[in-house]
């Protein structure tokens, strides 16, 4: 089978946005997956009788880790759409089982074929690359955005309802229902990418990387629960890293490698994803510390911060942020079609150190919790935005989905070691430990510590970021290949044997 690597745009653009609408809406999935399920571990947590609720959040992680590289492959060989397609009927499926769960063993299985669809939106960054006018594409991308957006801000008002009238249960059923009304919308209406690339799977390279994501996130994600000089731990940590070294020993001498470490390595890529890893760091690290500082009763004594929120308040006060990057993810896909992406990343990534300021500030009154999450709202669009549109610039076609999918892989591993160093940090900082409930009291210092840290990873970013050259241009909607020089007329009657002199 012929490589076709460079189709023309299938997508007019009357109709451009009503795909994009459907393309956003199935993507928010793979976001309400986490924002409506975390706000019910406490429930499910009494319902199945288990002090491993952790597991339900992990394992989503862990199981979209370890197959995205064999969805990018196969989205690359046999079509976009089909694999997403077949990622949302998988979905479907365990959304059903996990809200019919009788044990806590099934409702795992269930999250773990849900988190077939982490990388959706990984994929939708491909395909729409694909499919949309190149003119338009920079726009488009930074509004796939606005689904994070959206399923951030009404996620954890959609999931407070349906827990209290429904229980846990209920969301399952939601996402489950979801599917089913989306699928088959996005079968009609959005047309298959024209990419395909006819190469053989490296299922060498696939087995090393993705698992070996999967066990190096597991080691991470678990080393604050089993002790980080736990022989379990030290064996993840140290048998994923060997995964990943073999991976890139391997693509050296591999014929048909899953991506070309001429690309991974290159001076495109690796930097786009080395600066956007470190400055997603600080979006995570907040994530992790805001309800923290949030949700810690007011008035304890030897404490600066704490507001005594409950969940559905806590929704309430932080919204700005999912409004904001609503609109922001789109006027940063805009931006990078005039400034270059590479700048939009840099406005984000300021915004971001600006939140690690205000954040050490420990505020506590809701106009100062208002800003913070405005500032958080347009950092949050502008680098998921720049992210976007950087990666397609640095990928060829003929490796789009397969290099869209290491791009995500490595957001899930950054977003792994900001939670797990951010723990870690604010855990050598406790106050006091509540003996009725066991809930732990950090000392102001904990937050302090913890924004600063986070301060300094998003700084890394920030260098990497302005010693980059790629980006600086405006963004072209994907790297165009050079199209290879066509034989001359007589040379192409020639017999294959007869020279051409």
């Amino acid at each position: 089978m012929a490589d076709n690597l460079t189709p023309a745009p299938v997508v007019s653009r009357g109709r451009a946005l009503a795909v994009l609408v459907l393309v956003i809406l199935l993507s928010e999935a793979g976001t309400f997956e986490i924002t409506m399920v975390y706000p019910a571990l406490p429930d499910m947590a009494r319902e199945f009788q288990t002090l491993n609720i952790a597991w339900v959040a992990s394992i989503v992680t862990l199981a979209g880790a370890t197959v995205m590289p064999l969805v990018g492959k196969a989205a690359d060989k046999w079509g976009k759409k089909r694999v997403i397609l077949l990622l949302g009927l998988v979905f479907f499926a365990g959304s059903v089982i996990c809200a019919l769960a009788p044990s806590f063993a099934v409702l795992l299985v269930g999250r773990a074929l849900q988190g077939c669809l982490v990388g959706i939106v990984s994929l939708s960054y491909s395909l729409v690359r694909d499919i949309m006018p190149r003119d338009f594409v920079p726009i488009a991308l930074g509004t796939v955005v606005t689904g994070i957006g959206m399923a951030a801000l009404a996620g954890p008002f959609l999931a407070g309802w349906l827990i209290d009238d429904h229980g846990p249960q209920g969301v399952f059923w939601f996402l489950a229902l979801y599917a089913v009304v989306l699928l088959p919308l996005y079968a009609f209406v959005i047309p298959e990418s024209p990419v395909r690339v006819g190469r053989p799977v490296d299922y060498v390279g696939t087995l090393l990387l993705g698992p070996g994501i999967g066990v190096l996130l597991l080691g991470i994600t678990q080393g604050g629960a089993w002790g980080w000089s736990a022989g379990s731990t030290l064996t993840c940590l140290v048998l994923g890293i060997a995964m990943l070294i073999g991976f890139g020993a391997w693509e050296r001498v591999c014929s048909h490698p899953l991506i070309s470490l001429d690309v991974l390595l290159g001076r495109r890529f690796g930097p786009t994803v080395l600066a956007v890893a470190c400055v997603s760091y600080m979006m995570n690290a907040h994530a992790l510390i805001s309800p923290t500082m949030l949700r810690t009763p007011a008035g304890i004594p030897g404490l600066s911060y704490g507001a005594g929120l409950s969940a559905t308040e806590l929704a309430i006060w932080t919204c700005p942020l999912g409004i904001v990057a609503m609109f922001t993810g789109p006027l940063g896909g805009h931006l990078a079609t005039r400034i270059g992406a590479r700048n939009v990343l840099l406005a984000g990534a300021g915004c971001y150190l600006l939140v690690m300021f205000l954040g050490s500030q420990l505020f506590t009154l809701q106009w100062q919790i208002g800003l913070l999450a405005l500032v958080g709202g347009w950092a949050n669009g502008f680098l998921h935005s720049s992210n976007a549109n950087l990666l397609q610039d640095s990928l060829p076609a003929s490796q789009s989905a397969v290099g869209n999918s290491i791009g995500g892989m490595t957001a899930l591993l950054a977003a792994g070691i900001a939670t797990a160093l951010t723990g870690a940090v604010m855990s050598d900082h406790v106050l006091m430990v509540d003996s009725a409930t066991s809930s732990v009291v950090y000392a102001d210092s904990a937050l302090t510590h913890a924004y600063g840290y986070a301060a300094l990873v998003g700084a890394v970013g920030v260098v990497v970021a302005l010693l980059m050259k790629h980006g600086r241009a405006p963004a072209r909607g994907g790297l165009v290949e050079p199209v290879p020089e066509q034989p001359s007329a007589r040379s192409a009657r020639l017999p294959a044997d007869e020279p051409a002199g």
